[in-house]
Order: C-alpha cells, then sequence, then structure tokens
C-alpha cells in the first residue's frame, strides 16, 4: 500500500468546543494533547466522546464574534429572515440547498451539497465508497483523507457546505441507509466521522453532521402524506446517552460547523422541535456552537427555531413570512431569531467567509488524487469473511477462471443518491481490471439480468397508441432510433405475456423523465430531474448501454391476460445538464429468459476451474433514500444462482456489493466469502487486486450478520416495538444492546460477528498487559505477522462489566482498537489507551457519566467473538 494511507498514522486529536472557533487545528489543541497524553491517547479515547466522565457539562458557546454582532446591528429583519432558510439558486448547480447572501454587507451566498460519500451537483465529483465501506478499514487517518477529498473537491464546485457525516448507528439491519454510516458501534462511528469532519473542515469546507438524533430506520420515519401518521420513537436517557449521542459528541468536539436535525418524533416531540436535544443537550452538554439545520422538509412550525433549529431548509415555508409575522406580532421575540443568525454567521466567520481570508478553493479537481482515495477506501474496507484456500485467486484458477454476476460486469459504485455519482470513464468493471491486470481470457455470465430486453411487438398486440396520434410496434428508442431532444410522449396500450410466471418489468432511459404504469399504477421511473440534473442511479448499475435502470419489483403475470400499459417520456428541459436526445425503453426478463440466464451460468461454472459470483442488494430503490429493506435475502433470485453455482462446482468463490448484512441460505455451500461492499468508481480495480493477492484484505466488518434475520434484537418476533412498532410508537426498548451486544446478552451465534474479518496472512497474539493511565486505562500486548504476506490488522479492546455493575452493561463494548500493518514475521507492541468514558455508564439519577467502579475484564481480539488475550483491571 501507498504510504500515505500507512496504518499506523494515529488520528489528531478532535477539537474541544470550549477552544478557539476555528476549523483547523491551533495551540488550543495542542494543549489538549499534552493533557491526555498525546496522539495515541487521543486516539483511543476522544471519539466516545467527554474530555473527562465526571466533568460537567460543556460551557455555554462564546458570544458571538465583534465582526458578527457588527453585521447583526445593520442586517433588517428581512435579510435576517433570508439567512435562516433556503432559496432557489439563480446559478442552479444542483446542491440541495441554497442561502442568499446580503451583499451590502459583504454576506456571502451559502450553497449546502448532499454527502455523505462525495459531492452530489451538476458537475461530476469524485464517486467514492460508501462510508460502511469507510468504516470497514478501521482506519481514522483514512477516514480523514476522504473528508479532505469531499472538501476539497465541494470548494472547487463552489460548495459552502457538505451534509456529511451521515453518524446514525447502525441498530437494525433493514435501514436502508447503513451504508451511509459506520456501523453498529458508538465508538468507531464516533471515531470515524470525527476524522471525516477534520479532512472536511481542513479545506475551508464546512461539514453538517447529520441527522440528529435517534434517526435509525426509514419505517414510520415520516409520514409525507400526512404528518400526524408518523409514529414516535421513544428512546429512554440512558440509551440515548450511551448509544446515540457519543457520535455528535466526537464531531462536536472536532469542530464541526453544523448539525442537521432529523425527520423523526423522538420522545413525543419533533426532532426539530425538541429544546431538549438541540439545547440542552447539544449545546449545554456537548457544547456545540455551530448552527442547526432541519434535514429537508422536517420543519413543522415556528416553534423549532426557539427550541434550537436555526435554518430551514430547502424553503421559508415557516421560516419566511410565518416567522417574520410571529416576531411582528410579538409571539417570538427577534432576540431568537438573532440568536440563530449569530450561530450562522459565527461559523461564516470561523471559515474565513467574512473577511477574504477563506482557504482558497482549487481551480479544478484533481481527479487522480481523489481517484487513488477511492481505490485505497475500497481496498482497505473490503472483509474476508471466510476463505477455505480460494483466495486469492491461484494460477490454476486464473488460467480457467469465470465470473458470473451483473456486478462483475459492471462495477458497483453504490446505489442511489446522496453521493458523488463518479466519473464514468474511470468506471472500470472488475471483469475488465481482472482481465487487464492478469493478461488472461476470464468467461462471464451475467447470471441475473438487469438489464433484459426490450418487450416485443408480439407481447403488445395492436401496438402502444401514441398519445396525440400514431402507434407504435415497441416502444425501443434508444441509440440512433432516440427521439429529437426535449420529447414529451405517452403511450398506451395492452402487455399480454405468453406464459404465467414472474416477470421483471422495466422502463429505461436518458434524455428524459420516464415512467410505467400497469393497470393504473405507476410500478417504475427513471431520469428523473432533480436540481437542474439526474443520475444513473435508478438501480445498482445503469444499463449495459448506459441507461438509466428503472427496476419494478417483481411480478406474477399470467399468461394470455392483458394488462394496461401507460409509458411516459418528457424530455429534459434546456436547464438540465447533458440534455440531449431522448432514448426510451420498455423492457422486460421473461421467466423462460431468467431461467436461461441461471443455466448458462450453472453450466459456465461446471465448465471451468473457478467460477467467481458476485452478488448484490439494492437492486431498485430500496437501499438508500428510498424504503427501509423489508428481508436479508438477497433480491433477483440471487440466493437460488449461488446455490446453484456452488452445487455445480464447490470451488465457488462469492463477492459481495452489499451495504449491508445478508442473510446465506448456502453458507454450507460456499466456503470462501469475499465482502468488498459498495466500491466506488475505482472498485473494479481494488476488487481485482484484492481477488489475485495483489491486495490483501484487512477489513472489519462494522455489523453482526445474523444467521436468520429474528436473530437481530430489533427484529426479535417477541419484540415488535423494537422496529414495526405498535400504537403508533417504535420503542428502543433493548436499551443499550444493539448489534453485537444485544446478540451476546442473548447468547445468540451470528454468523460473522462485529469487527470479523479474515486476511490472506495470520497473526498470532501475545503478552497482554494491563495499566493505568491518567483517568484510564493502558492496555499493551503484541501482535506478530506468522505468515507470508504482508497484511493488515485490527487489534480490537473490549472492556466487561464490573462483577456488581449499578446497571446492566454489555458483555463486551469495544473500547479502542489500532489498525496495524505487518510484514512476514515482523512483531509490533501495541498500547490502546482506554478513556474514562469508555470506562463509564450514563448515570439517569445523577444526570452525568459515573465511573462504573470494581475489577473489569479486558480482552483483546481480532473481533467481538474472536478474543486471543484476556487480562482484568481495578478500575
Amino acid at each position: 500500500m501507498a504510504t500515505p494511507f500507512a496504518s499506523e498514522v494515529f488520528l489528531a486529536m478532535p477539537a474541544h468546543p470550549n477552544d478557539a472557533a476555528t476549523p483547523v487545528s491551533g495551540p488550543s489543541r495542542r494543549t489538549l494533547m499534552k493533557q491526555f497524553g498525546g496522539a495515541a491517547a487521543a486516539f483511543a479515547f476522544v471519539a466516545a466522546a467527554g474530555p473527562l466522565a465526571t466533568a460537567g457539562p460543556a460551557a455555554a458557546a462564546p458570544a458571538a464574534s465583534g465582526r458578527v454582532r457588527t453585521l447583526l446591528a445593520k442586517l433588517t429583519l428581512d435579510e435576517k429572515l433570508s439567512l435562516v432558510h433556503g432559496a432557489v439558486d439563480p446559478q442552479r448547480l444542483g446542491q440541495a440547498g441554497y442561502v442568499p447572501g446580503v451583499k451590502r454587507l459583504g454576506i456571502p451566498e451559502l450553497r449546502l451539497s448532499d454527502g455523505p460519500a462525495g459531492v452530489n451537483v451538476v458537475r461530476s465529483a469524485t464517486g467514492l465508497p460508501p462510508v460502511s465501506t469507510l468504516g470497514a478499514s478501521f482506519n481514522p487517518e483514512l477516514a480523514r483523507q476522504y473528508g479532505e477529498v469531499m472538501g476539497r473537491e465541494g470548494r472547487t464546485l463552489g460548495m459552502d457546505v457538505l451534509l456529511a457525516p451521515q453518524i446514525e448507528l447502525s441498530r437494525t439491519p433493514f435501514f436502508s441507509r447503513n451504508k451511509d454510516q459506520a456501523g453498529e458501534d458508538p465508538y468507531l462511528n464516533g471515531l470515524i466521522g470525527a476524522a471525516q469532519v477534520e479532512g472536511v473542515q481542513a479545506q475551508g469546507m464546512l461539514a453538517q453532521a447529520k441527522h440528529f438524533v435517534a434517526n435509525n430506520q426509514r419505517l414510520h420515519e415520516f409520514d409525507w402524506v400526512n404528518a400526524e401518521n408518523t409514529y414516535d420513537f421513544v428512546v429512554d436517557e440512558r440509551t440515548l446517552h450511551e448509544m446515540y449521542l457519543p457520535a455528535f459528541d466526537a464531531v462536536v468536539r472536532a469542530g464541526v460547523a453544523s448539525v442537521m436535525s432529523a425527520y423523526n418524533h423522538l420522545n413525543g416531540k419533533w426532532n426539530s422541535e425538541q429544546k431538549t436535544t438541540l439545547t440542552d443537550i447539544l449545546r449545554g452538554e456537548l457544547g456545540f456552537r455551530g448552527f442547526v439545520t432541519s434535514d429537508w422538509g422536517a420543519t413543522h412550525s415556528t416553534a423549532a427555531l426557539q427550541a434550537g433549529q436555526d435554518m430551514q431548509m430547502w424553503d421559508g415555508s415557516f421560516y419566511g413570512e410565518p416567522l417574520k409575522k410571529a416576531i411582528l406580532d410579538g409571539s417570538i421575540p427577534e432576540s431568537a431569531l438573532d440568536t440563530a443568525v449569530s450561530r450562522i454567521l459565527g461559523q461564516y466567520d470561523a471559515f474565513g467567509m467574512l473577511d477574504g481570508s477563506r482557504k482558497p478553493a482549487r481551480r479544478s479537481i484533481d481527479v487522480e488524487a481523489g481517484a487513488r482515495v477511492a481505490r485505497e477506501v475500497a481496498t482497505q474496507g473490503a472483509v474476508l469473511l471466510a476463505n477455505n484456500g480460494g483466495l486469492p485467486l491461484s494460477r490454476a484458477a486464473l488460467d480457467d477462471l469465470a465470473l458470473i454476476g451483473p456486478t462483475a460486469g459492471q462495477v458497483a459504485v453504490s446505489v442511489a443518491g446522496e453521493r458523488a455519482y463518479g466519473f464514468e470513464d474511470r468506471m472500470v468493471s472488475p471483469l475488465e481490471a481482472l482481465r487487464r491486470t492478469t493478461g488472461r481470457r476470464i468467461a462471464y455470465e451475467v447470471g441475473v439480468d438487469l438489464t433484459g430486453t426490450a418487450v416485443p411487438a408480439s407481447a403488445l398486440p395492436g401496438g402502444l397508441a401514441r398519445k396525440g396520434g400514431g402507434t407504435d410496434k415497441t416502444v425501443d428508442f434508444t441509440g440512433p432510433k432516440a427521439l429529437p431532444p426535449g420529447s414529451a410522449v405517452e403511450w398506451s396500450g395492452t402487455l399480454v405475456p405468453p406464459t404465467t410466471g414472474e416477470y421483471a418489468l422495466k422502463i429505461q432511459g436518458w434524455g428524459a423523465a420516464v415512467a410505467l404504469s400497469v393497470d393504473g399504477v405507476e410500478i417504475a421511473t427513471a431520469a428523473g430531474v432533480r436540481d437542474s440534473f439526474t443520475r444513473k442511479w435508478s438501480t445498482i448499475v445503469p444499463t449495459t448501454d448506459g441507461l438509466d435502470n428503472g427496476q419494478a419489483a417483481p411480478m406474477t403475470l399470467t399468461g394470455g391476460k392483458a394488462y394496461q400499459l401507460v409509458v411516459k417520456a418528457t424530455g429534459w428541459d434546456t436547464t438540465v445538464a447533458d440534455r440531449g436526445p431522448v432514448q426510451i425503453r420498455f423492457a422486460w426478463v421473461t421467466p423462460q429468459q431468467r431461467a436461461a440466464h441461471m443455466a448458462d451460468a450453472v453450466q459456465l461454472a461446471r465448465r471451468v476451474h473457478t467460477p467467481v459470483v458476485f452478488a448484490f442488494n439494492g437492486a431498485g430503490s430500496s437501499v438508500g433514500g428510498g424504503g427501509d429493506l423489508t428481508t436479508l435475502a438477497l433480491p433477483v433470485h440471487q440466493d437460488e444462482l449461488i446455490d446453484a453455482v456452488a452445487s455445480a462446482n464447490p470451488r465457488t468463490i462469492l463477492v459481495l456489493n452489499t451495504g449491508s448484512a445478508a442473510t446465506m441460505p448456502w453458507r454450507h455451500k460456499v466456503r470462501t466469502i469475499l465482502h468488498a461492499g459498495y466500491v466506488g468508481q475505482e472498485g473494479g480495480w481494488s476488487t481485482a487486486d484484492l481477488l489475485t493477492g495483489r491486495a490483501n484484505p484487512g477489513g472489519k466488518s462494522v455489523v453482526t450478520w445474523p444467521r436468520k434475520e429474528t436473530d437481530d434484537p430489533t427484529l426479535d418476533p417477541k419484540h415488535p416495538e423494537r422496529y414495526y412498532g405498535v400504537d403508533k410508537t417504535v420503542t428502543y426498548s433493548e436499551g443499550i444492546f444493539v448489534g453485537y451486544r444485544g446478540y451476546d446478552r442473548a447468547g445468540t451465534e451470528p454468523q460473522f460477528p462485529f469487527g470479523h474479518g479474515l486476511s490472506y496472512t495470520e497473526f498470532r497474539y501475545s503478552r497482554i498487559s494491563v495499566r493505568e493511565h491518567g483517568d484510564g486505562l493502558a492496555v499493551t500486548f503484541t501482535v506478530t505477522n506468522t505468515g507470508r504476506r504482508t497484511g493488515a490488522e485490527v487489534p480490537q479492546v473490549y472492556l466487561g462489566p464490573p462483577r456488581k455493575a449499578p446497571v446492566e452493561m454489555a458483555v463486551r463494548a469495544l473500547a479502542g482498537f489500532q489498525r496495524v500493518v505487518l510484514r512476514p514475521g515482523e512483531s509490533r507492541r501495541i498500547t490502546v489507551r482506554v478513556g474514562e468514558r469508555q470506562l463509564s455508564y450514563w448515570d439517569t439519577g445523577r444526570g452525568r457519566w459515573t465511573r462504573a467502579k470494581g475489577r473489569r475484564a479486558v480482552y483483546v481480539g481480532s473481533s467481538s467473538r474472536d478474543i486471543r488475550l484476556t487480562d482484568s483491571a481495578e478500575c
């Protein structure tokens, strides 16, 4: 690996909120470093939040600077209001939000871009792997570089605020956005989030951490049609502090400029109107001094302002005229508006946006630099779940190799939106990357066809009639047959399938927003425009000929029965980037085609030495930005495909492109499994490197993989209140026992535990020693690479509870880790420092962190279940 990514580098100490208001390191940070014993202590300590477990609430944020006070005195009421809500950007750069400046006073415009994986605007930016892949690296230094790429490119693209990092906890495996965060452990989540903040803000870009707070599922999160139908989410005080606040505490200490309030209800109130969390906890207890923005559409009244939400996005439906009226009639004091404006301008000032001292933006994107980080994240974040010797590929395997699956033939960058799409010309598939790096002819079968074929005229009797006149035998206007730019066409007619069975219907397009309806119900769309641009992300990969690929849920159709069809294409207008000819195709995969593709894959598997199956989830909008998953089974018959291929050839290797855990009914047949995750624009190359052994996997799983769905604490059928909700209430009744903590408490054996990940080499642990260090512990041990390859290991330190714990505590809780790269035969003495916060629990009676005293077990292992060394310490 390249030296800039050396794993031994420690994360710099995030600034405490009461240090000088600056987005970069300064003397006050160095002072703190001395207090906590240097970089190593900071690395092991800071992310779980709190400089000392016995410390009281952080001091109030400092008063506004003289510059901000002067500006505030000169602003009119209308100008103040214009700074606290979104508006339409006259430049239409494609970002998520815009706040106009006040030109006469030198207050600049503010542009907010979606994250959390890259910059999502009209112009292209590096397609980074998502944060779940980054988190699996267990490498905060790499997370900082990830943030640097986003901050640097965001500035170049004219942005000011990046809506990242996303630091919710992966509480349930059904959450569609697990791919966007660093897993189920609050310590890891906070450390990876804080490092991203430091990287983003070092480039002069403001980071906005999201979504505050306890926003861990899409089901019942927010009813857009009738907000009153939204469920309440009930989280007790201890659980909130120990599980869902630590990551926010960590980013506050890293100096995060902004926080986004979440959509959901929490303990009886909207998050946007929660004074307890936004003011008492976030500002009072954690010491946050930046500004709070609503999630887009999450503001419900002007009351949010006094609760502590400073800015409404995306519009001024409450913070515009309604807020002005409330101020003028005296129901809301103007001082509340002044406070919000001061917080916003305070961050402008801290980042040099008011006096011209802001770090200059680069003129152009350094494509190669971004690509290097993207590739390194995909490499370090790959997790070798199982290996019976199938990887790395042997010479015999490479000489007679086959790849199977659509994400082998096209690279699985990621799914859905809120990310940078990436540079298309850099998207090389794993198949092509393997062919180029090995110089071998590698066979390929799609196995599961996501593109399909145009529905033939024989299934569309009488053709499809165009609204306004004319009839077409099929809808397949692609390539040279494309329609003129801006064309708007609507077809109607009947679909008569030839046989009964499961069909995959698709609407594919580019140059137009396209839609497909069957029997009056819209079932699929593609290429829809948002903010003057769109991307090909309706499914995990576009069609093989480059169209956005709208997928309907599988439908069982009756042969010979007529189904009413409506197909629409609405050509992009002249304001849309990349406007061109209108391409549209109504396509399908029939039961016969699906069976034939699977049979071809199985036949190929029998013929070759080694078949490598690539499988995925996120076939439609079910992952990331869409609704939650409803199953952990792989979609579109992939479990059936894997089982059939593995039955045909026992050497079958599986590469998983998923953003979360999946169930594995074929596990007893497949002995080698590489979880590559979603791999970003450079992921074809990283996957090829990992398969061939040019790179050695060293990632660790950030979530627990269940043997069956109901093993997960949130999906326990005895507790429907935990995910599905009861009486319009979702209750976090599992408390602190999220993820591996819940599995340990219940004695449930996972498929793969949290922190698990194998290597192409072996590591031996020895000579543990635990001693007091300051207010915490220093855990020292030796790790030796006993194999023949250089490799990375992530030793993890877990704490057990005292024998007479005052509250029920986790059987084991992650308290520290270090990623280390070792050459063959090399040993290294490693010290992981455990801070007092990790030794403490939230005392609800006292309203503060309290040290859990007594003798506690200290575990060192390669995962939460693979414990190699044990000691104890009096705490």
